[in-house]
């Protein structure tokens, strides 16, 4: 997949038309990962450029505001004024404009695929304890599960909590332990069972199934948008020791 830089606007040649032409190259292959149900990296990728594309034109739009005025008519009756801007700006803050006014819904409508593409993995996964409810959820593990359905992944997970400036995050470290065919003898019961025997004193034992309907891509969707339906899960439970 092609890149850009944090400063593809402002480095190298400043011209619409090559920006233009390096934005396009990069939007063309987001738009083939997602057309092979690919969401990451790619769409957090995305949506970092998006969100520094927002902020300049923001803290732009905030400067221009800044500069000095003159008064250039007045309508007393109505009590409306219109003003003029002394400052002129030159030729690299236009074309930066431009390219950011570009830019920014071009980013926009391959977000919102890629946010269609996380909603479609998302409503096709169940998740499901398995056997007797533990008194513990922040720790455990859980199996994944996704057509043809012939083995399991299993991971043993951590939920906690992040604190950022702006707000608390529950965040899931996850550590995958093995795959496991499934038969009939082989079920996620009696691999919970196994787990529970091996497993040293102490630890979770909350075991849940996150099964998908359909096959997607593990690594880039099944996995990451699993692992955010399952923070979502496990925070409403009533068993959540935190």
């Amino acid at each position: 997949m092609k890149s850009l830089s944090n400063d593809w606007i402002t480095e190298g040649l400043i011209d619409v038309e090559y920006k233009t032409y390096l934005l396009l190259a990069y939007l063309s292959d987001i738009e083939k990962e997602f057309n092979e149900s690919k969401i990451y990296p790619g769409f957090s990728d995305l949506y970092s450029h998006y969100q520094n594309l927002v902020s300049v034109k923001t803290g732009r739009e905030q400067m221009k505001n800044s500069f000095p005025k003159a008064l250039n008519a007045a309508d007393w009756t109505n009590l409306r004024f219109e003003y003029e801007t002394k400052v002129t700006e030159n030729d690299f803050f236009q074309v930066v404009d431009e390219i950011i006014d570009y830019s920014i819904p071009a980013i926009k409508t391959h977000l919102d695929s890629g946010k269609e593409l996380i909603e479609l993995v998302d409503k096709n996964l169940n998740i499901s304890e398995i056997g007797l409810s533990a008194p513990f959820t922040k720790n455990g593990y859980f199996f994944l599960c996704a057509p043809p359905k012939k083995e399991t992944k299993v991971y043993q997970y951590a939920l906690t909590n992040i604190v950022l400036e702006d707000g608390n995050y529950k965040a899931l470290q996850v550590t995958h332990l093995s795959n496991i065919p499934l038969s009939y003898s082989t079920t996620f019961e009696s691999i919970k069972k196994d787990i529970i025997q091996n497993s040293k004193p102490n630890s979770g034992l909350a075991t849940y199934l996150i099964e998908s309907e359909l096959y997607f891509p593990w690594e880039e969707s099944l996995l990451p948008v699993a692992k955010r339906r399952f923070i979502e899960y496990l925070t409403k439970q009533p068993t959540s020791n935190f």
